[in-house]
């Protein structure tokens, strides 16, 4: 059979109607492409959480439950735009619209209506009133448990409108933070006025805190609902463990040798060990100028030294604690022991560093935290970093560490164990301790009001939590 042949106009026609159909698909397979992004962007997002607010939906295995993320997106949409008065106008309206849906004898339908329509009037005119202000909060870095520190808010109001009922840090603090006589709040700010308030806010626990993003909101006219704007600043603080500085430290050590030296040394008048020469770098110090290699090699030489005999101090911190009941897991009631254990380990810290000695700090909790820090050098706030974000372990700490890590603490010249728990792991770490010759204080904190573990040696000393909180624990 032979092929039909299309005439000149069928052929254009043909052609102009193939070009429009492949368009309309190449058209509708790139709208497809951008909405599945969009909505791939969009479930992230979601399974995300509210950042803003600072949390982040649980994980169990890799998998977050979308009913929990939704609940959590819920409780933030509520604490960023409801007031107080506002989500008790919502709970009333909805009790008298379901009432008034099952009842005809009253027309109480004309208060659900009435309810909803004041809510509603704060929404709008609010949206319109919205303050249009930049802001920012100046956070202090860190901050001790128990402590209160100013925080600093400086708002700029970019119209020429004045803005009213100004909240400043609206969203709610992480648990463990409050403020401690409430947030700042502004009255009126007139337009293109700067100003500059402060906020004491104070720390319960110690810990690594996540703060919500700085929110300047008005709940005007009506004090329901919150329009605002989001400002700048650092959201993260830091709360150091609190702790009572110890007076008098008996504990005897010296110096060891430390193969390969330790630049971490900057005590005046110590000599160290000569170890080369090499080539001069950017901010080596002139006086170490080596005149005769310099000469011979036509380039800058220094000298280098190093320090061999240090006094190490290896700082052990037990973070064992028992499993705590499934009805105490909600609500993470304060560890007295471990707490104790924390501060005692923080007041160590602070009495090694004001002998110059250089302090290697072991922790085993669910993650294995090792410092080494020199002399002179502030490294305490370090430690103090440290120790606010140690966590307890439900399991054997020790078991984390390795051959090699022991090894290494049998070469230091001395050891204080703070321990929470006795048995023959301790024991036996101790005994190694001292038989490859390290100087080993040991530590038991009891709790107070139980009885002491029946094997414990007369060599660890016990102190009871209580006296470690309070204060009573200067002279050890």
């Amino acid at each position: 059979m032979g092929s039909a042949v299309l005439a000149p106009q069928e052929a254009s026609g043909y052609y102009v109607e193939t070009h429009a159909l492949s368009s309309v698909g190449s058209c509708s397979r790139e709208f497809v492409s951008r909405m599945l992004q969009f909505l791939r962007r969009c479930r992230k997002r979601f399974y995300d959480g509210p950042r803003f607010l600072g949390l982040e939906p649980p994980r169990r295995d890799g998998y977050r439950s979308p009913t929990v993320v939704f609940g959590i997106w819920c409780y933030a949409l509520v604490v960023k735009h409801l007031t107080m008065a506002g989500l008790i106008m919502v709970l009333c309206t909805s009790l008298v619209s379901l009432y008034a849906m099952f009842s005809l004898m009253m027309p109480t339908h004309l208060l659900a209506f009435s309810l909803a329509s004041l809510l509603a009037l704060n929404v709008v005119v609010g949206f319109f009133a919205c303050p249009r202000v930049t802001a920012h909060r100046d956070l202090p870095e860190r901050i001790g448990a128990g402590g209160e520190h100013a925080v600093t808010y400086t708002l700029v109001n970019r119209s020429r409108f004045s803005c009213h009922d100004l909240c400043v840090d609206s969203l709610p603090l992480p648990r463990g933070l409050r403020y401690a006589s409430g947030r700042a709040f502004c009255r009126v700010l007139g337009g293109r006025e700067t100003l500059r308030m402060e906020a004491v806010i104070q720390a319960d626990r110690r810990g690594r805190y996540l703060l919500p993003v700085l929110r300047v909101d008005s709940a005007f006219p009506l004090d329901l609902w919150r329009w605002g704007t989001r400002g700048e600043g650092s959201r993260v603080l830091t709360v150091c463990p609190a702790f009572t500085p110890i007076l008098q430290f008996d504990f005897s050590t010296g110096m060891r040798y430390q193969a390969g030296g330790i630049a971490l040394s900057s005590k005046v008048g110590e000599s160290m060990e000569f170890l080369g020469c090499r080539e001069f770098r950017t901010g080596d110090d002139l006086r170490r100028l080596h005149w005769r290699s310099w000469a011979r090699t036509g380039s800058p030489v220094v000298k280098e030294f190093r320090e061999e005999y240090l006094c190490r101090t290896a700082l052990i911190l037990d973070t064992h604690r028992p499993h705590p009941y499934f009805w105490e897991r909600p609500f993470r009631p304060l560890d007295k022991p471990f707490e104790a254990a924390i501060s005692l380990a923080a007041a160590v810290a602070d009495h090694l560093a004001l002998q110059d000695y250089i302090i290697d700090l072991f922790a085993a909790g669910p993650e294995v935290y090792r410092f080494r820090g020199g002399r002179s050098l502030g490294f305490l706030e370090n430690i103090l970093d440290i120790l606010a974000c140690v966590q307890p372990h439900h399991e054997e700490p020790f078991a984390e560490f390795h051959e090699e890590l022991v090894q290494e603490i049998a070469r230091i010249s001395s050891a204080v164990f703070l321990l929470l728990t006795w048995n023959d792991v301790r024991r036996d770490l101790i005994e190694e301790m001292r038989a490859a010759g390290v100087t080993v204080r040991a530590f038991f904190v009891a709790e107070t009001g139980r009885p002491l573990p029946e094997d414990l040696p007369a060599h660890v000393t016990v102190l009871h939590t209580q006296d470690v909180l309070d204060g009573r624990c200067t002279r050890l």
